[in-house]
């Protein structure tokens, strides 16, 4: 085969979610290393597509339909599998997966990657989803987790472990942002200078650990330094008007910015002091990362891929899910302490220069779909060894906020 493999990667809408913001980081990304991508959307228009065409990747797939669209979409990936012939096909989330796999199979393609995102909480709404996914994965020549945890349950569904490969999210380091920068943004927000302000940056859907925080801000706030504001970056998923009327129960509803969707997030972090990551199941966290590179001090529940991003009291401190007790305690350990606020946050950002580069992420997926080119792929568990040696071990949780 040629050394330039052909590369269809198959996901949903390119709305504003981690996957979808992974995928137009890394995309381009790989175009401009030789690899000759595609991005077929099982639904069109989503608002990131116009960034991966400027980036020059081609995008594919079929505008929403009034009814049957998936079974539709799956016909045209089929009849697009077979004109187009790429050398592997590229699943993100788990909708893609099984419709593209079907898809796959009509036209006898086998040379066939899965991502999954996240951890399975998503069957709970759908039993007999576990067993499908476990079925496909014997027909599929590679599953790639973005997680420790998320890798060690697909190893729990298959037996031939050498199908397993780890890639975990990377982004693109900002410089440091000057003092000028923050007051800037705090401005725009009409934010006081010298407030303490926590960020949360995640969609507001149940998972998300949202409650938990207006909780902890409740329980917190005759502690925290005055002034002190939250902003909640996110886009509303059904509970924000429940979630404003928790907080003005609590007393903080004044307290709290209900800043919506945002595409450039980065821009925001710079006004903050502390970021908190409530979630009650995370994959890999894009957002912790931005959150961590931004130079924030970060509190992070101790789930999914939040145990590989961070060490707990080296480069922020983990808590509990569900727990807005020990939310609390940690926002009134961190707004007491400016000088910790700032070791934490220092050690977060060389974290992130170490281990969760674009650059890095990007070597990892053209190593993978290079090798995938091969008249005779190997495993991708050969592929993509990780030497260990290298790699520093997560330190047990302290007793205090161990999960």
């Amino acid at each position: 085969m040629s050394s330039a493999p052909r590369v269809t990667i198959v996901t949903s809408r390119l709305d504003i979610g981690g996957a979808e913001r992974h995928l137009a980081r890394v995309l381009p990304a790989l175009k401009r290393r030789g690899i000759d991508v595609t991005l077929y959307a099982m639904e069109r228009d989503g608002p990131l597509e116009v960034e991966l065409m400027l980036g020059g990747v081609r995008v594919e797939g079929p505008r929403r339909g009034s009814v049957l669209h998936w079974p539709r979409a799956t016909l045209k990936l089929a009849g697009f599998l077979r004109r187009e012939r790429p050398t592997v096909v590229h699943f993100f989330l788990p909708r893609p997966y099984i419709y593209g796999s079907i898809a796959a199979e009509l036209v006898g393609h086998r040379r066939r990657l899965m991502s999954r995102r996240s951890l399975t909480v998503y069957r709970e709404k759908y039993p007999l989803l576990g067993s499908v996914e476990r079925l496909l994965h014997g027909r599929t020549h590679g599953l790639i987790g973005n997680s420790r945890p998320v890798l060690e349950q697909l190893a729990a569904e298959i037996s031939d472990r050498s199908k397993l490969a780890l890639i975990h999210n990377g982004i693109e380091i900002p410089p440091l942002a000057t003092l000028a920068d923050r007051q800037r943004v705090r401005q725009s927000l009409n934010i006081e200078s010298d407030a303490l302000v926590v960020v949360v940056v995640a969609n507001l859907v149940d998972y998300k650990g949202h409650r938990d925080l207006v909780d902890a801000l409740g329980l917190a706030k005759d502690q925290l330094p005055r002034p002190w504001h939250m902003l909640a970056i996110g886009r509303d998923e059904g509970i924000g008007a429940e979630l404003r009327q928790q907080a003005e129960s609590l007393n903080v509803a004044a307290n709290i910015k209900w800043i919506g969707e945002q595409r450039a997030v980065e821009q925001l972090l710079v006004a903050g002091d502390i970021c908190v990551l409530p979630s009650h199941q995370e994959g890999f966290s894009n957002a912790l990362l931005e959150a961590m590179a931004a130079n924030l001090a970060i509190i992070a529940t101790a789930v999914g891929g939040n145990l590989d991003a961070i060490v707990d009291n080296d480069s922020g401190i983990l808590v509990r899910p569900r727990d807005p007790r020990a939310l609390a305690t940690a926002l009134m350990r961190l707004a007491a302490d400016p000088a910790l606020r700032s070791r934490l946050a220092a050690a977060a950002r060389c974290r992130v220069e170490q281990r969760f580069t674009l650059e890095n992420c990007v070597d990892r997926y053209e190593k993978l779909y290079r090798a995938m080119n091969e008249r005779d792929p190997r495993p991708v568990a050969d592929v993509l060894a990780i030497d260990e040696s290298a790699v520093c071990p997560q330190p047990p949780l302290t007793p205090e906020y161990a999960p």
